[in-house]
């Protein structure tokens, strides 16, 4: 960074043009960052949302007997369910991860 401040000076820029490029530059990368989080915030609060749409609406289903919850049927499927999307894709994806850090390296 030194020679990058030498070489301003021989060029008649001095420190404080250096100075006000970096506060420019870091301005730059702080917007961009922000606008990054305000659209992970957007995702996340819609997600939120949805979630707790679908808990209210399953909360008044159980409550008014429209659905009889049976927790073993219930994560029984779920395990399936795992499984078979596992077997499907996650040879796939391990492979796809060992391609990439063996290019890598």
């Amino acid at each position: 960074m030194s020679w990058l401040l030498e070489a301003l000076s021989a060029l008649g820029a001095g420190q404080r043009l250096m100075m006000g490029a970096m506060l420019l530059a870091g301005a730059l990368y702080l917007f961009k960052v922000v606008k990054i989080g305000r659209l992970v915030g957007s995702v996340l609060s819609s997600g939120a949302a949805y979630g707790i749409v679908v808990l209210v609406g399953a909360g008044v289903a159980i409550a008014l007997g429209w659905v009889d919850p049976n927790v073993s049927a219930m994560t029984s499927q779920l395990s399936t369910a795992v499984d078979a999307v596992w077997s499907a894709v996650g040879e796939w994806v391990i492979d796809q991860t060992i391609g990439r850090l063996e290019a890598s390296a």
